[in-house]
């Protein structure tokens, strides 16, 4: 079955910090205030670094044992500091992207929404566009109640009209647009059923 429509939210470890900035609103838009200059940068980046490598180090040290949920808002925070106060630089990109994600375990789909939409707003090249389209419309789909035909329709155009996807995924999006009022299971179970065969 077509991955768009089952994709899980997956954890990533990021690679891009606590400030008084302002967050991204629900809308993708930032308010700032005091903006540090370009020589901070490499420091919020390394603050970030070493948190996420603390992540990896406590990970592999007891698989079992969650991360608390602290240590990832510190991480959130971290990032968020990168993408208000260096919304232009090429590192923002990636932390942007990591916010999306994050947000998305976290069920806080509005959030992850509007900082994947900010995403692809300021960087529209980035490389991994087609997972963030993805990713809203499966957000759309499955998990913003109610549910929205409209937006997951939206999304899976966007995604459509991709140079870089394979054209058997295309194929199921144009098919899964057919059936666009229906939801994530009653899709599934109609594209799943078989013709009955008499005997």
């Amino acid at each position: 079955m077509f991955r768009i429509f089952y994709l899980l939210l997956f954890s990533i470890l990021f690679s891009c910090t606590n400030s008084k900035q302002e967050d991204v609103s629900t809308t993708g838009e930032i308010q700032t205030n005091n903006l540090p200059s370009k020589k901070d940068l490499p420091t919020l980046r390394k603050r970030v670094k070493e948190l996420e490598d603390s992540i990896m180090q406590e990970v592999n040290k007891n698989p079992s044992k969650p991360i608390s949920s602290f240590v990832f808002l510190d991480l959130i925070n971290r990032l968020k500091n990168v993408t208000n106060n260096f919304p232009k630089e090429a590192e923002t990109a990636s932390c942007l992207f990591k916010l999306h994600m994050k947000y998305g375990e976290m069920k806080g789909f509005k959030e992850s929404i509007a900082y994947g939409d900010t995403l692809l707003k300021r960087f529209p090249e980035f490389k991994d566009r087609d997972l963030i389209l993805q990713s809203i419309a499966t957000t759309y789909d499955i998990s913003i109640k109610p549910r929205n035909p409209e937006k997951v329709s939206e999304y899976l155009k966007l995604l459509l009209s991709s140079k870089t996807l394979p054209e058997t995924e295309k194929s199921e999006i144009k098919t899964r647009l057919k059936f666009i009022h229906l939801d994530v299971i009653a899709y599934s179970t109609k594209v799943n059923q078989r013709p009955v065969i008499k005997r």
